[in-house]
């Protein structure tokens, strides 16, 4: 087998992420969609985005308020949404990766969290920011999939009605002990590799998919030297 060559006919923001699964008429939604977000405070016009999409997600264990957005890759996203934010009085704190970032921007009164999904390669990035409802309480998560015991979540999202489950986690283990430990462990429970991440010199890198029945997993990890790596899990139901 040639490691890495099925990985190449998928791709990573539009077959997982993209804006056409999650909002197309028609297209098998990763997520559900509610409608337009109606009036936006965060992009008024100010920002060269797609217009804001909303859906209802659970954000970290806490029932949240979810806006989705889009924008071309060359559009420097992390920056704009840290100086909007910034304008609009909030504190921003970030974490940055070779795959896009997470963060909290946090007023005397309310936090919002953000995740932007940046695929290297990928024309289009997308831009996730979260609010909890009103009232609402964090509740312990459940991975439906192992979780990475030798890292740190950063971010989980999950639709209790279809089940798709989304999470970043941040370890200093190489992306090669990350994807040994999914192959093992998910092979072991089941799961059989639809196509493996890329072998290279010994190291192990990129995006690996697993099914199981009709559920599908993606695990996508990257070295970043010098940084801890950041694992991307996403678990949900259809075809790949």
């Amino acid at each position: 087998m040639k490691h890495g060559s099925a990985i190449k006919h998928i791709r990573w923001a539009g077959a997982v992420f993209g804006v056409l699964i999650l909002v197309a008429p028609g297209s098998a939604k990763v997520f559900r969609w509610l409608g337009p977000g109606g009036n936006d405070e965060l992009n008024n016009g100010s920002l060269p985005w797609e217009s804001a999409y909303q859906t209802k997600m659970t954000v970290n264990g806490r029932k949240s308020i979810v806006k989705l957005y889009s924008a071309r890759h060359s559009e420097p996203v992390v920056d704009q949404l840290k100086a909007r934010f910034e304008a609009m009085g909030a504190k921003v704190t970030v974490a940055r990766s070779s795959g896009g970032a997470t963060g909290v921007a946090r007023w005397p009164d309310r936090n919002a969290g953000f995740l932007i999904i940046s695929p290297p390669g990928e024309p289009v990035q997308q831009i996730i920011v979260y609010q909890p409802e009103p009232g609402s309480f964090a509740k312990q998560v459940s991975f439906p999939v192992p979780e990475y015991q030798r890292g740190r979540v950063l971010s989980t999202l999950s639709d209790d009605q279809n089940g798709t489950f989304l999470a970043t986690i941040e370890t200093t283990d190489s992306a090669t002990e990350v994807h040994s430990f999914y192959a093992g462990s998910l092979i072991g429970n089941g799961w059989e590799m639809a196509a493996p991440a890329l072998v290279k010199n010994g190291t192990i890198s990129g995006m690996a998919v697993y099914t199981k029945k009709k559920e599908v997993c993606y695990v996508q990890a990257a070295d970043r030297p010098g940084k801890p790596n950041i694992i991307t899990l996403l678990v949900k139901g259809g075809a790949i």
